[in-house]
């Protein structure tokens, strides 16, 4: 059985008190980040729908 650590065992080196980001994380940057992250998904779901439609194409000439 695991536990949780409670306090990071070394200071941050920004002499904060600890967070699960650190204050140079903003906001804007997680949100961008996510949203590159759908336009990804988005581009990869397209192309293997196009590489399936292309396969099944071809199956069908045989």
């Amino acid at each position: 059985m695991s536990l949780a650590v409670r306090e990071p065992s070394t200071p941050l080196a920004s002499g904060g008190k600890g967070a699960f980001l650190d204050s140079s994380v903003r906001l804007s940057n997680l949100i961008q980040e996510l949203t590159m992250a759908d336009v990804a998904f988005v581009v990869v779901t397209i192309a293997v729908f196009a590489v399936v439609a292309l396969v099944a194409k071809g199956v069908t000439r045989l």
